[in-house]
């Protein structure tokens, strides 16, 4: 027994066809070893912990440790010492490994985003960590992402889960057109080719798990006051395919959250993307009134009708639970009116924006010049105002309006210019597995025939186009398989 759970797999050893077949021998050995001796290997469990190295002797230490784990933890070692070696797993597991034994890992991985081992600041970042050494690009939704969003929300830590939060998602569960890998352990795969129900990586996520996912973290970044991300994590919701443009009551209270945080980062209602249907947006137009008339008073200038129209719907708020972004809302009204003079303004004295601008929570001026500076000051340490207050040889305070370039170094352009280029090149592979994905999808591949007709008779089709040839249920199809 020791000397199978010792077995050494490390890849960089061995191509890709040998390690495939060693591995599978192993898993397959490791299977039987579970089902004869699982008594045994919960007797002396700590000691196999001990004796192997989960970043080297992944697939056995992962055996241990789940049969220590599920379905219940074990009295047999010390609960503080087995949840120190479930941590050191998560941290350090070898990724290649574990595609081969799926189904466990993701056992483990939910067990640890359950709270009902690790207390919530370290399940949550345990667990992101273990996230993105299975997919460092974090491009592909999982269930495990799901959990992890859950107990972040829900216990209000949110900081450990943003590394996995703010990845951009390409890849859902269920997508058409899947690649089938030959070698799970090929280190060059899209996470889209090992990360399946198949290989036990993730479970089936419906159309409503996906929505979740992002509504929990648009709430997450609007916690963090951080509006521009929360829009968009709100407006993929607004925009969701649907059949026949039916809305769900969840994307309606997502178009009720994503107006009011696009007042927060934009000063403005914005148009809702252009793939989203007709019939959706009419459904939010009616279903969200509310929101809407907000909205236009929002860009009016007239913060005491502002002010009254928030206080008449208040009840709508709270039933929304949307009473805290409201207030946020109004404390941004004069911050948006103090920009807007810099359509007119390079320069603009503390008292000429005092008379100009009123707040929506009084409805009323500032009462001084120094409520106005504290206001200025905290847009400007906030980042959503460039530009700096001087005071004149008489005292007169003025605020000037500087422009986003004015205020980085050559330094900050070069890393900035560094960092687009570093993330060109890890959304290279990405680009491939989609186009790759696109070539063998069906739509494609119609549009593909046509257009070569067409340019043998030297005639472009012009009703034909690949985008038309997609309808709503082939495009839910191709994205998220909804169950």
């Amino acid at each position: 027994m020791d000397k199978l759970l010792k077995t050494d797999l490390t890849q960089g050893l061995l191509d890709n066809a040998v390690y495939d077949t060693v591995v599978k021998n192993h898993v397959q050995k490791l299977s039987d070893l579970l089902k004869k001796n699982s008594a045994d290997i919960i007797i002396h469990g700590q000691y196999f912990l001990e004796l192997l190295n989960p970043s080297i002797n992944s697939l056995s230490y992962l055996a241990v440790l789940h049969t220590l784990l599920i379905p219940g933890v074990a009295t047999t070692i010390p609960r503080e010492t087995l949840l120190e070696k479930l941590v050191l797993f998560l941290l350090t597991f070898d990724p290649v490994q574990c595609r081969y034994a799926g189904h466990y890992l993701q056992e483990v991985f939910h067990l640890a985003g359950s709270s009902d081992l690790l207390p919530p600041s370290a399940g949550v970042e345990v667990l992101a960590i273990a996230i993105l050494r299975l997919d460092p690009t974090g491009s592909m939704l999982t269930t495990s992402h799901i959990y992890l969003a859950r107990l972040a929300y829900n216990t209000n830590t949110i900081e450990p889960a943003l590394q996995v939060i703010e990845k951009s998602i390409v890849f859902f569960p269920g997508m058409a057109n899947p690649t089938e890998p030959r070698y799970l352990c090929d280190r060059d795969l899209p996470p889209s080719a090992y990360i399946s129900k198949e290989t036990g990586l993730t479970g089936i996520l419906k159309s409503t798990n996906v929505m979740e996912y992002d509504m929990l973290c648009g709430l997450m970044y609007c916690s963090r006051r951080d509006w521009a991300k929360a829009h968009v994590a709100f407006e993929r919701i607004v925009s969701f395919p649907t059949r026949e443009g039916g809305v769900s009551k969840v994307m309606v209270e997502a178009y009720k959250k994503w107006v009011l945080v696009g007042l927060l980062s934009q000063g403005r209602l914005a148009d809702p993307p252009g793939y989203t249907s007709a019939s959706a947006t009419k459904y939010y137009g009616s279903l969200a009134k509310a929101y809407t008339t907000l909205a236009v008073l929002f860009v009016a200038d007239d913060a005491q009708e502002l002010k009254a129209e928030a206080e008449k719907s208040a009840s709508v708020w709270a039933d929304d639970g949307n009473t805290s972004l409201v207030r946020e809302v109004l404390a941004a009204y004069q911050k948006w009116r103090v920009l807007g003079l810099e359509r007119v303004y390079s320069k603009i004295s503390l008292p000429e924006i005092r008379r100009q601008t009123t707040s929506a929570e009084t409805g009323q001026p500032l009462a001084g010049d120094d409520d106005v500076e504290m206001l200025l000051q905290n847009m400007i340490i906030s980042g959503m105002l460039s530009g700096v207050i001087e005071k004149n040889d008489d005292g007169t305070a003025f605020l000037t309006f500087l422009s986003p370039s004015a205020r980085m170094s050559e330094q900050d352009v070069a890393r900035e210019l560094a960092a687009s280029a570093g993330r060109l090149k890890q959304l290279q592979p990405l680009f491939k597995a989609t186009r790759d994905r696109l070539g063998t999808s069906k739509e494609y591949v119609r549009y593909a025939i046509k257009e070569k007709r067409a340019e043998k008779n030297n005639e472009p089709d012009p009703t034909f186009s690949f985008d038309v040839q997609v309808d709503d249920e082939d495009l839910m199809g191709g994205v998220i398989a909804t169950g």
